[in-house]
């Protein structure tokens, strides 16, 4: 909406003077000044809420707000009110942000989902160090039901530190002129201290040590506790800040595999998650890198107390032998340290499967040529954390070290085999023997293909067409 509805407020300014004690109100508003003055950063950050910034848009950003139509009893009110216009069209929406460990209550959020219904706002978005798989999954449990007409979002400090680091480390610089880049530039600078009040995902739930133990004693765990879901949520958390941190590490926008029935329903996923772990004890999720050769598995093992990372990548198809197959795979780890990749060969259907340390497998060995066909091969890297697995710090430690060190051991040094592309069969093609004088008899190329009524007529000729050559002129000449 116009800014019609806004009834007192005070630009975003790029150095704000306010409180020391109002720290989230300070760096929420060097983002959005950041926002309004550099449209390509604004495109970034407006794109993960389904807003798109064009040439003709424009986009501005106010604090201490307060709006035409007030909401009765409502004491509080939210940090920002956020415009973006693109000719007649236009969408707004109210920000709350939290800095540091704060998190966004329910009835805060409820009360300004009603005052963005009272005035027409299209949108409200919580920013907190929170970490959420999507931004359309909400950490701050709604208990109302949200009114049609005004959706939520959630963003992270880190998300929107990333889509920053994105944009100064591009290769095709994306800014109008020098003054842009030196903004953007000095965002991810002060996004990046702590003083910012961003702060990185280091700790599991706090019941993470208990369930790691009850796990190890092979006590019962239900996937309706509590502290499971809680476990579950934290996990997410971890999961999308290993995507942020592999975005930052690679230059290109690293995500998590998520299907839209999870984006659709969060709780259900997070249910379902849970009652995967109850039966298996594991936790997982996907990476997806750009032109990377699979989606990368992350899994925490509680009874092993490991993590593992791995890719699956389908077996060439135009090699015979298994011993060819495992030669190709082993040619593309020539770079890597293979006494710390173990492979495995997956057979089609349900054959025997073989794995060995990638410098210790042998592709003439009777193992390999033992095998039913094989059809693909999982590598991977293992850390053993043994009691660090423990610690709710150390293993996020443990986990943000082991992904990027497998993209720089195997990842990037893996092609998915990709089928050559079919050549132009050789056709052999028999002289024509003539009866008639005067026909013509001849291996050339118009001869072989006819260019007239006379030879598609001709039995002789039609002898020494290609099949799809006769198909053709059969049908030609039935219309």
């Amino acid at each position: 909406m116009s800014t019609q509805t806004l009834k007192h407020g005070n630009p975003a300014r790029l150095f704000p003077i306010v409180a020391e004690s109002q720290k989230e109100q300070k760096t929420l508003a060097i983002v959005l000044s950041s926002m309004v003055s550099v449209r390509p950063f604004a495109g970034a950050i407006l794109k993960q809420v389904d807003v798109r910034v064009g040439k003709r848009t424009t986009v501005r950003a106010f604090t201490e707000v307060t709006l035409t139509n007030e909401v009765k009893g409502l004491k509080d009110r939210p940090d920002a009110y956020l415009t973006v216009e693109t000719g007649r069209s236009s969408w707004s929406a109210l920000i709350e942000a939290k800095v540091g460990k704060q998190t966004v209550e329910s009835d805060q959020l409820e009360r300004y989902v009603e005052l963005a219904k009272a005035n027409s706002i299209d949108a409200v978005i919580t920013i907190t160090n929170e970490l959420a798989p999507d931004p359309t999954i909400i950490p701050t449990p709604m208990l109302k039901q949200i009114p049609k007409g005004v959706t939520l979002f959630h963003l992270s400090w880190s998300a929107i530190l990333t889509q920053a680091f994105l944009l100064v480390s591009a290769k095709d610089d994306p800014f109008q002129n020098d003054d842009e880049a030196f903004i953007v530039g000095e965002l991810v600078r002060y996004l990046e201290h702590p003083n910012s009040g961003r702060l990185p995902m280091d700790a599991m739930s706090k019941e993470w040590p208990k369930i790691v133990a009850d796990i190890q004693a092979r006590h019962p765990i239900q996937p309706k506790s509590p502290d499971i879901q809680e476990m579950i949520t934290s996990w997410h958390q971890e999961a999308r800040d290993v995507a942020l941190l592999m975005t930052r590490k690679l230059g290109e926008a690293t995500t998590l595999s998520i299907s839209r029935g999870e984006l659709a329903n969060p709780k259900g996923w997070v249910d379902e998650e849970a009652k995967r772990f109850c039966e298996r004890n594991e936790l997982e999720f996907q990476l997806d890198v750009p032109n990377a050769a699979g989606k990368i598995d992350i899994v925490a093992d509680f009874l092993r107390r490991s993590i593992s990372v791995r890719m699956k990548i389908n077996a060439p198809m135009d090699r015979a032998s298994n011993s060819a197959k495992l030669n190709w795979l082993l040619r593309q780890l020539s770079k890597s340290e293979k006494e710390r990749v173990v492979i495995l060969c997956i057979t089609k259907g349900k054959g025997h499967n073989f794995g060995a340390l990638a410098d210790e497998i042998d592709p003439k060995s009777d193992e390999i040529k033992g095998l039913s066909d094989v059809a693909s091969f999982r590598v991977e890297m293992s850390s053993d954390l043994g009691a660090k697995f423990n610690s709710r710090k150390k293993f996020i430690e443990g986990l943000e070290a082991l992904v990027p060190e497998f993209y720089i051991n195997v990842g990037q040094h893996l092609q998915s085999w990709v089928a050559p592309p079919p050549k132009i069969r050789k056709e052999t093609i028999e002289p024509a023997q003539v009866e008639k004088s005067g026909a013509r008899s001849s291996t050339s190329e118009e001869g072989a293909l006819g260019n007239g009524s006379e030879i598609v007529d001709s039995p002789a000729t039609d002898q020494v067409r290609p099949a799809w050559v006769q198909s053709w002129q059969w049908q030609e000449k039935s219309e």
